[in-house]
This record gives C-alpha cells, structure tokens and sequence, in this order.
C-alpha cells in the first residue's frame, strides 16, 4: 500500500520466520513469538491488499481535484504532475509525482494547494490505519 516494505518483502519475511520455525521442530517461546509476529504481518497484509485499490482511487481522486483547481502561480505545477498522477499505476507513481509537486511549491510561499495536499495525505495516512485495523474476513469455503 503506502509503506516503505514492499508487499513483497513482508512475504518473504513471513516465508523465513515460518520456515526456520519448521526447522527448529518443537517451538520454544522465542520460536512461537516469531510465528505470532508472522502471523501479525500476514494479518497487516491482508489488510492492505484488501484495501489498497479502494484507497488510491480515493488518493488520486482528491489529488486530480486539487490539481483541477490549482490557480495562480500553483496552477502551472499542478498540470505538471496532474497527468502523472491520473495515469499512476500504484502508490510508488503517485508519490514520485507528489515529491516533485511539493518540491515545486516549496518556492512558492502563498500556495494553498502545498496545503491542501498536505491535507489529502494526513486523511489518507488516517484511512489507511482504519483500513489495517479492520478485521479480515472469514475465508470463504
């Protein structure tokens, strides 16, 4: 989703813990804290992978809104990344646009939309937290 572990990482992570696990045969408690903080990530990333198509489009939805009505000096960065961000595939895209905008609009002292997006990130880092803290679905069987 929006974090600095890849999906990929956590994955590999949990493949690890519970591979030395099966390894070690019976669990000791250090083992089964291991297996429980496995257990915790999978649990994390279920989440996020639930919820992750919902939240960029909510992202990008805000964002191209702000953009659209970017005025004055504002305006002509907004359309530099508006395109980006329209056509960004995954969080990392939306991003890498988002650290040239505000980079952008850091010359510019005045710029209400540098605070609306600051804005739109805090509600989605607020979105996300209720989206890990939700609990999983039952699997369907």
């Amino acid at each position: 989703m929006f974090n600095a572990i890849s999906t990929e990482d956590l994955i590999a992570g949990m493949g690890r813990t519970m591979r030395a696990a099966a390894a070690e045969g019976a669990a000791d408690e250090y083992a089964r804290s291991q297996l429980l903080s496995a257990y915790s990530i999978s649990r994390l990333l279920a989440a996020e992978v639930r919820a992750e198509a919902a939240l960029l489009a909510w992202l990008k939805g805000e964002l191209l809104a702000a953009l659209a009505a970017a005025e004055g000096e504002d305006a002509g960065a907004a359309a530099a990344v508006a395109g980006r961000i329209d056509n960004a595939a995954d969080s990392g895209a939306v991003g890498d646009a988002l650290v040239e905008l505000l980079a952008e609009l850091r010359s510019h002292p005045d710029s209400t939309l540098r605070g609306r997006v600051h804005a739109i990130l805090r509600e989605m880092a607020s979105r996300e937290l209720v989206a890990l803290a939700a609990r999983p679905e039952r699997a369907r069987t």
